[in-house]
């Protein structure tokens, strides 16, 4: 995924919380517009935990706002 389409999710206003999944299937919850930082190479962010996550930009599938996300895992 190109940063472009990760900064403009992240820095909209008023700003709405999003999910991050990953090539993997496993999914990142941006709670806070603080909580993610985004350079061309890697996105930072935090797990439940408060551990770290360095995620390549290549290897992001989708980024969808929660309420998004939530229509479509109630529709699976």
């Amino acid at each position: 995924m190109h940063v472009d389409e990760i900064r403009k999710v992240a820095k909209a206003r008023p700003f709405k919380t999003f999910e991050i999944r990953v090539e993997n299937g496993e999914k990142y919850f941006i709670t806070h517009p603080e909580n993610i930082f985004i350079t061309n190479q890697i996105v930072v962010t935090r797990d439940e935990q408060g551990e770290s996550i360095l995620i390549t930009p290549e290897s992001i599938s989708t980024i969808r706002l929660v309420e998004e996300a939530q229509k479509v895992n109630a529709e699976s």
